[in-house]
C-alpha cells in the first residue's frame, strides 16, 4: 500500500506572485491574476485548489531558467534533477523519475525517449517557454498511469485560445560564464482579420564545457579508477548546442478555436560518462488543438493531437553508434460538462502509439511497438466551505518486441491498469484551508524495464530488464495546510506513498565483462550491472514553502522573506533497506527587495548530507549554495525592457547531486555570472 500526499500549492515561491513583484507588461500574456492547472484557469487563490501546484512564469521563470528542464526546476520545492550534465537533465519529483513523471507540451506528451532513458535530453528549450507548471495529486490520473509521480506542463502559446489584434512579442538575449552560455530567443504573435492568430518563435543556445571547483571526479572514483591526468575545473564533454524553430496558425471564433503548429528541435551535446561520445538529437513535431464551447449539455469539447518524429544518435569518436528512434502520436479528446448546481467535471479519451527502436552494435533495447488507450473522468463538488473531487482512469497498455540477432523475445506483453483518486478541501477561514488527497494507482512496466539487455554507456551501467515484471500498484496520501493573506502566504505538505512491486533500477554490486576480455572489472570499459527489480517500497516526506511580507519604514521599497524546505525518505518496508538515489533534505532562505523598477534577491540554500543510502550506494556530502540577482525594468514608448543579472553558487562551493547516476563523474556547476536583456513589444 502506498501513502502519498499531496498538498498545497507551493504558492508564491517562484510559483506565484511575491507581493510587489511584476511579471511583465500587459501584452506579454503573463498570467498574473489566475492560477492555471494544466492549462485550465482556476481561482486566483491557492486556498481553493485541491491538487498541489507550482507555476514558474514571467520574472521567476527567467530567474530559474537554465539549459534543460531539469536544471530549470531543480530548486522548486519537492523537485530535483537527474543531472546527466547541464543539457540532459530531467525533473525528479518527490523521489520519482523517469516513466513516473509525465512531461507535457501544451497539455500533451513530449513524445521523446527521455522517460525511459534518462540520459536522453527532453526536447524542450526553457528559454522559449511561456510558463512551466508542476502538478501533483489526483488530477494527474487524467494524463496517464505514468503520471503517478507528477506532471510537468510546458506552455508556449503556439496555438492560441483567444484573439488579440496586431503584433506582440518578446526578444531575449542572455550569456553566462560557468559554461560560456550564449543564448538568444524571440517570439512574435500576430492577430489579423478578427479571427486569425499567427505565431513564430525560435531559439539558439550554445554552451562550452561546464566549469566546476576542483576535481571533476569524486575522491572514491579517483581511487578506484584513476585517470592521468585527472579532469580538473571543467567537466569533459559537457558542451552543447541547441536550436529550435516553430510556427503556428489558429482560427479563433467566439465559441472556440482550431489551430495547428509545426516545430523542430535539435540538441547536440556531449555524454559526460563517455568523453568520446556525443549525441545528436532531433525532433519534428506537429500539433493540432481545438475547442468548441457551450453546446448541448457540454461546456466544451477539446481535441489535442501531436505527431512526433524523434531520433537520438550517439556518435563515438566521430563515427555513428547506437541510434534511437521514437515515432508516434498522442491524441486526447475531452468532454467538459456544463456545471450542474455544485457539480462540475469532465470525461475523456486518450490514445498513445509509438514505435521505438535502438539500432547499432551497442543497442541495449530491442525494437518495440507500443500502444495504450484510456478512458478517464474527473468530477468536483463544491459545498463551500467544503470541496470534494473524485477521479478514475482505466488504461490498456501493450508492448510487443521484435526479435533480431541480439534480442530473441517476441511475446507481446499486455497490461490492464486502473487508478482512482479522491480529494477534500476545507476552508476554515477566508485565509486558512486544508486538503486531504488519497489515490490508488497502477502503472504498467515500460519497454526498457521489460526488455533491457546490455551496456548503456551514457549512464555508465549494464542494464538488465525482466519480461516477467507485473504492474506497479500503489496507495498515496497527502495532507496540506495553507494560508494566504497580505502579509503571509505559504503551505506545509506531508505525503506518503506505499508501493507493491515498485520497479527500480538497482545496483547488484557485480561488474560485467563489457569489453569482452574474459575478466570482469579489468578495465574502465567494464560496467556495473544494474537490474530492474520489483520490490516493496515506501516513499514519504514533507515540504514547506512560506512567504512573508516584511514591514519596515526606514529603507525604501518593500521586502519579503521566503523560507523553503523539503525532506524525503525512501525504503523497502519489508527489509528496511533504503531506496537508491533519494534526494537529501534541503532548506533555503531568500530575501527579496522591490523598489520602483528594481527587484533584487539573495538566496542561501543548504543541501544536507545524504547518509540514508541503498546497498552498494555511496553517501553524498552536504553543501551550501548562495545565489543573488537583480532585475531592472524600464519603459520606452509602448515597449518594455528588462535587464537582469544573477550570480549562482557565488562562493564556488563543491557539490554533487545524489539523485544522479553520474554523481561521481561530475559536480554541480561552479560560480556562474549571468547577464541578459529581455524586450517586450
Amino acid at each position: 500500500m502506498h501513502l502519498l500526499i499531496l498538498s498545497l500549492f507551493a504558492s508564491l515561491s517562484q510559483a506565484h506572485d511575491v507581493p510587489g513583484e511584476e511579471h511583465g507588461p500587459p501584452n506579454s500574456h503573463a498570467h498574473t491574476q489566475k492560477i492555471f492547472v494544466l492549462g485550465n484557469e482556476h481561482s486566483s487563490s491557492i486556498l481553493d485548489l485541491i491538487p498541489t501546484v507550482s507555476t514558474l512564469e514571467g520574472d521567476n521563470l527567467v530567474k530559474r531558467r537554465s539549459t534543460s528542464l531539469g536544471e530549470t526546476l531543480k530548486n522548486e520545492v519537492g523537485v530535483t534533477a537527474t543531472g546527466y550534465g547541464p543539457t540532459a537533465s530531467r525533473p525528479v519529483i518527490r523521489g520519482l523519475e523517469g516513466d513516473r513523471i509525465r512531461i507535457l507540451q501544451n497539455g500533451i506528451g513530449v513524445l521523446d525517449a527521455s522517460g525511459a532513458s534518462q540520459d536522453h535530453a527532453v526536447p524542450l528549450d526553457p528559454i522559449s517557454a511561456e510558463s512551466i507548471e508542476i502538478v501533483r495529486g489526483p488530477i494527474n490520473l487524467l494524463y496517464g498511469s505514468s503520471a503517478v509521480g507528477g506532471v510537468v506542463n510546458v506552455t508556449n502559446m503556439r496555438i492560441h485560445e483567444e484573439y488579440n489584434e496586431g503584433f506582440t512579442g518578446i526578444a531575449d538575449l542572455q550569456g553566462s560564464t560557468v559554461n560560456l552560455v550564449k543564448s538568444v530567443a524571440a517570439k512574435v504573435d500576430y492577430g489579423v482579420g478578427e479571427h486569425w492568430m499567427f505565431h513564430v518563435d525560435g531559439s539558439f543556445n550554445k554552451t562550452e564545457n561546464l566549469k566546476v571547483p576542483g576535481y571533476v571526479h569524486s575522491r572514491a572514483l579517483r581511487i578506484s579508477t584513476p585517470q592521468t591526468p585527472e579532469p580538473w575545473n571543467k567537466v569533459p564533454n559537457s558542451a552543447s548546442e541547441i536550436n529550435s524553430t516553430a510556427v503556428g496558425a489558429t482560427y479563433v471564433l467566439p465559441k472556440g478555436h482550431l489551430g495547428i503548429s509545426a516545430s523542430t528541435f535539435n540538441n547536440h551535446y556531449g555524454v559526460v560518462a563517455e568523453e568520446s561520445v556525443k549525441v545528436e538529437m532531433e525532433q519534428q513535431r506537429f500539433d493540432i488543438a481545438g475547442e468548441w464551447r457551450d453546446f448541448t449539455f457540454l461546456k466544451a469539447m477539446r481535441l489535442k493531437t501531436a505527431l512526433s518524429i524523434y531520433k537520438h544518435q550517439e556518435i563515438e569518436d566521430g563515427a555513428p553508434g547506437t541510434t534511437f528512434k521514437n515515432n508516434g502520436n498522442e491524441t486526447r479528446l475531452e468532454f467538459v460538462q456544463k456545471d450542474w448546481e455544485n457539480l462540475k467535471g469532465l470525461v475523456g479519451l486518450q490514445f498513445n502509439t509509438f514505435k521505438f527502436s535502438a539500432l547499432g552494435d551497442e543497442a541495449f533495447l530491442p525494437k518495440t511497438d507500443n500502444l495504450s488507450s484510456a478512458i478517464f473522468a474527473f468530477e468536483e463538488l463544491d459545498f463551500s466551505p467544503l470541496k470534494w473531487n473524485f477521479g478514475a482512469r482505466a488504461e490498456l497498455s501493450q508492448v510487443k518486441p521484435e526479435a533480431d540477432s541480439k534480442f530473441t523475445l517476441t511475446k507481446e506483453e499486455s497490461f490492464n491498469t486502473g487508478s482512482v483518486s479522491t480529494g477534500w478541501l476545507y476552508n476554515f477561514t477566508q485565509k486558512f484551508s486544508s486538503t486531504l488527497n488519497l489515490s490508488y494507482n497502477e502503472r504498467a512496466p515500460n519497454y526498457q524495464e521489460l526488455f533491457s539487455g546490455g551496456a548503456h554507456v551514457a549512464t555508465f551501467t549494464f542494464q538488465q530488464g525482466d519480461p516477467n515484471l507485473q504492474k506497479e500498484k500503489s496507495i498515496a496520501a497527502e495532507v496540506s495546510l495553507r494560508h494566504q493573506s497580505d502579509f503571509f502566504t505559504g503551505s506545509v505538505n506531508v505525503f506518503g506513498q506505499r508501493y507493491h512491486d515498485f520497479i527500480a533500477l538497482s545496483p547488484t554490486g557485480t561488474i560485467d565483462d563489457t569489453d569482452g576480455s574474459g575478466t570482469a572489472g579489468d578495465s574502465v570499459e567494464d560496467l556495473p550491472i544494474y537490474n530492474y527489480l520489483a520490490q516493496a517500497a515506501m516513499i514519504y516526506g514533507a515540504e514547506m514553502d512560506l512567504h512573508f511580507s516584511l514591514t519596515q519604514e526606514t529603507l525604501p521599497g518593500k521586502f519579503s522573506l521566503q523560507v523553503k524546505g523539503d525532506y524525503l525518505r525512501g525504503k523497502n518496508p519489508d527489509t528496511g533497506f533504503n531506496l537508491p538515489r533519494m534526494s537529501p533534505p534541503r532548506a533555503s532562505v531568500g530575501l527579496i527587495h522591490k523598489w520602483e523598477k528594481l527587484t533584487s534577491d539573495v538566496e542561501v540554500q543548504q543541501i544536507f548530507q545524504q547518509t540514508k543510502v541503498a546497498i552498494n550506494e555511496s553517501t553524498t556530502d552536504g553543501y551550501v549554495q548562495t545565489n543573488l540577482g537583480a532585475n531592472y525594468k524600464f519603459l520606452e514608448g509602448k515597449q518594455q525592457w528588462a535587464i537582469f543579472a544573477r550570480v549562482n553558487n557565488a562562493f564556488n562551493v563543491n557539490g554533487r547531486n545524489h539523485v544522479s547516476f553520474l554523481k561521481d563523474y561530475t559536480q554541480v556547476g561552479g560560480r556562474n555570472f549571468t547577464l541578459g536583456v529581455r524586450a517586450y513589444f
